[in-house]
């Protein structure tokens, strides 16, 4: 049973690398968020009014429903969302060493600060077909500005894709993610790729560690 656990910046490509992998590999994927909203469908009522009233769910409530779900897969998974932290690792640790499982991999895409920046600043997307461009990098420019080249919509950006929100993210990054890689680092199962590839070449790393 193979089990990953990635380590990002925001705009890293982390969920385009969790889809490529659970389809190609079966694996499930599970998403601390997604537990979270199955939880509240299920009718714990609860948890409802703590994410209603906008406040952090705790790590035991998170805690317990990871368990829950890691002991009914038997086809392996990656882990989205997290770990965030130090302190929350430790706790999955103790998690695994309970359900006598064992962390496979965890792999840190690296990605400059500045690139992160482009890649979320300059993200525009299609709102009738979906497809995504960047209007700061060249390769992802539409062939006419502010143009979908597929339907010929007008081309939309989400409020929060601004330099302002950028630099939050970036710096609750540095502050709680980058620890991780220093903890999972001396734990001797680290993996760093560059993300600044395509995709498929990124891909293609991955399967490269995880088949080795």
């Amino acid at each position: 049973m193979k089990s990953v656990i990635f380590i990002a910046p925001p705009a890293a490509g982390k969920g385009t690398q969790s889809t490529l992998l659970c389809e190609k590999y079966n694996l499930n994927h599970i998403s601390t968020g997604d537990l979270l909203r199955e939880e509240v469908i299920s009718g714990n009522k609860e948890l409802d009014e703590i994410m209603l009233s906008g406040k952090l769910v705790s790590d035991e409530i998170i805690l317990n429903l990871l368990t829950k779900k890691l002991d009914n897969i038997t086809t392996g998974y990656v882990l989205d969302g997290f770990p965030r932290n130090v302190s929350q690792a430790e706790a999955f640790d103790k998690i695994l060493n309970d359900l006598n499982l064992r962390l496979d991999f965890v792999i840190y895409l690296y990605l400059d600060k500045e690139e992160a920046k482009k890649r979320i600043v300059g993200r525009i997307s299609c709102p009738t077909c979906g497809r995504v461009y960047n209007d700061q990098i060249d390769d992802l420019k539409p062939a006419t500005e502010g143009l979908c080249d597929d339907c010929q919509s007008t081309l939309v950006k989400r409020a929060d894709d601004n330099s302002e929100t950028f630099e939050k993210r970036y710096e609750t990054y540095l502050k709680e993610t980058e620890p991780l890689i220093r903890y999972y680092k001396s734990k001797g199962n680290l993996l760093q790729i560059d993300a600044s590839l395509t995709k498929e070449e990124i891909f293609g790393q991955i399967e490269s560690i995880i088949n080795d």
